[in-house]
């Protein structure tokens, strides 16, 4: 469960994971992002579906700059524990608000189980 300093530490390792999502999105490597993604991710988003939004916001966007969190939360449900990471990112072509749920697994590993990107540069480019 995500409780004391447990809470603090899923929240770093949500930081590690946004890193290592944001590394695959630069290297154009979305197929990455979706083997390490949770399987509830993957039952509800075609692989298809999944590839284009991340090829999208990459060609329209460009490479990640910088990113900063700017809100968390953590939750535990009869569906699993939850962290999610609100991130203000600056890429090459613009900003956007991402928000990243991780779903915490066997053995405290976090995995993708929601993507979203909210972002007028993007639908503006």
């Amino acid at each position: 469960m995500l409780a004391g300093c447990g809470v603090k530490e899923s929240i770093e390792d949500a930081s590690a994971q946004v890193d290592q999502f944001h590394a695959a999105l630069d290297a154009g490597d979305w197929q990455a992002v979706w083997k390490r993604a949770d399987p509830e991710l993957r039952k509800a988003t075609r692989r298809e579906q999944f590839g284009r939004l991340l090829k999208a916001v990459h060609r329209k966007l460009g490479n990640v700059q910088s990113s900063r969190q700017v809100g968390w939360n953590a939750n535990a449900t009869t569906g699993g524990s939850f962290v999610t990471l609100t991130m203000q990112t600056t890429f090459e072509k613009g900003v956007g608000t991402e928000q990243f749920v991780y779903r915490k697994g066997d053995g405290g590993k976090l995995m993708l189980v929601g993507y979203d990107i909210q972002s007028q540069d993007m639908m503006l480019n």
